[in-house]
């Protein structure tokens, strides 16, 4: 009878061994604002990256990503998870649409707004366990057991505060013990990012998710600050290759078949001009400031720019009303002549509907990679300014491809997938994941080399 039992036990023990061993994982890193040649001409930047070299050539990887409209972190980080587009998602920006400023510069940081079903979620309805760390738009999102959103609000220590009532309860709590306090403020850059990663090691140490996604957004920063590929973001993006180094051990001690996928939002423009695309609104009389204000404030619009950097939704406060439609399209036109305001098209309804922006955009104004538009009012309209960069242009612009690595069983060592689309992201993890995910709009790339 005992021996009956020992044997028993045994087996259900070896049983569940084995089940565990064949539980899939995956891990998603994004680093903000990564052109892929950052890594597949690393050696022309003079750039050490052994990871990031080491992913490429022992897996699969894009020449470029096709992204979303427009190529902000936002609208491209929810399709990522999502494999739809922003008309589908509703992420339509980084910002929320607020003309009169009664938000006080919120974003689009809760799941709620998300309209599509996430990777997160399919993975935990499968019986896996999920976690995430800073990605965007992920406050309350669904199936994530292992949280710590992207947030902000007063940049004090009372947003720490915050920041542990939205997480998991008692995760930050746990893990500050031993780490230090989670530093949210994205300007911080590198000891930001740093904490980011330890916090993600710890929860894939202690919490072992079969599939987690991690956002570093130093890269970004410096970018912004200084231009792709200057000294600043090169040493930056040495940096994140270690702290890459660190989340793949730690997910391979707990998954050792696992799966390791970076990707980039968008990629990035250097820039050297701004368009006050904002003032030439106030001149023609479609915006209307308060005149008692201290600093612009808008009192009235009837059309007005939804800022992205180097592109701009342009807004009409009534759709219907055609008499604004045709001034603001005259508009358009008119700066758009001027080779020097460096305007690369004006987009209508059906070209961005074709590259999947907002539905509730009348039209779209793409600027030249070395033009960025500017929000502030000044005379002349367009200026000169340092060099440094930014992104938000349409994804038909080359600079602003984003990344995709991809390495793990199954997957051809060394294969170059050209230029493929973000919608196909999901889907191709959903499928080492093992998971069904028939919502994205895309099939799952074919990785075997087949």
């Amino acid at each position: 009878m005992k021996i009956r039992f020992w044997l028993a036990t045994g087996a259900l023990i070896l049983c569940a061994m084995a089940a565990q061993a064949a539980t899939p994982g995956v891990v998603l890193i994004s680093i903000d604002g990564m052109r892929p040649d950052y890594v597949t001409h690393a050696s022309e930047h003079g750039l050490k990256i052994p990871h990031l070299l080491e992913l490429m050539h022992s897996g699969a990887y894009a020449t470029g990503v096709h992204g979303v409209l427009p190529t902000v972190t936002y609208p491209s980080h929810t399709t990522l998870l999502t494999g739809v587009w922003p008309a589908q998602h509703g992420i339509d920006s980084n910002t929320t649409f607020d003309p009169l400023g009664k938000n006080m510069g919120g974003w689009y940081w809760y799941s709620e707004d998300n309209r599509a079903p996430t990777l997160w979620k399919a993975a935990a309805d499968a019986g896996l366990k999920v976690g995430s760390v800073s990605w965007p738009v992920s406050v309350s999102a669904p199936g994530v057991h292992f949280l710590i959103p992207e947030y902000w609000r007063a940049s004090t220590d009372d947003d720490l505060k915050l920041e542990r009532a939205l997480s998991t309860p008692g995760l930050l709590t746990h893990l500050q013990k031993e780490l230090g306090p989670y530093i949210m403020d994205l300007n911080r850059a590198i000891p930001g990012d740093r904490q980011r990663t330890r916090y993600s090691v710890g929860i894939l140490k202690e919490n072992r998710p079969d599939f987690m996604t991690i956002h570093l957004a130093a890269l970004d920063h410096l970018e912004h600050l200084t231009a792709p590929f200057s000294k600043e973001s090169n040493d930056t993006l040495e940096e994140l290759d270690g702290m890459v180094g660190k989340i793949e051990d730690a997910m391979r001690a707990t998954h050792p078949e696992a799966v390791i996928c970076i990707v980039s939002d968008h990629g990035f423009a250097r820039i050297d001009h701004e368009l006050h695309l904002f003032s030439a609104f106030v001149d023609a009389g479609l915006v209307t400031l308060d005149p008692k204000a201290a600093t612009p404030k808008v009192m009235s619009w009837k059309a007005i720019p939804w800022n992205d950097g180097g592109s701009a939704a342009i807004m009409l406060q009534n759709p219907g009303d055609q008499a604004v439609h045709k001034q603001t399209a005259e508009l358009l036109a008119r700066l758009a002549a001027d080779p020097a305001n460096g305007i690369a098209a004006v987009l209508d309804e059906q070209a961005i509907a074709k590259l999947g922006g907002s539905t509730r955009a009348a039209f779209w104004v793409d600027m030249k990679s070395n033009f960025a538009i500017s929000a502030a009012i000044r005379k002349p309209l367009v200026t000169e300014m340092s060099p440094r960069g930014t992104h938000g242009y349409s994804p038909d612009n080359p600079d602003l491809l984003a990344s995709f690595f991809i390495a793990g069983p199954g997957i051809r060592k060394g294969l170059n997938l050209g230029q493929i689309d973000m919608r196909s992201i999901a889907p191709t993890l959903a499928h080492f994941l093992g998971v069904p995910f028939p919502s994205a709009a895309l099939p799952a790339l074919d990785l075997s080399g087949r």
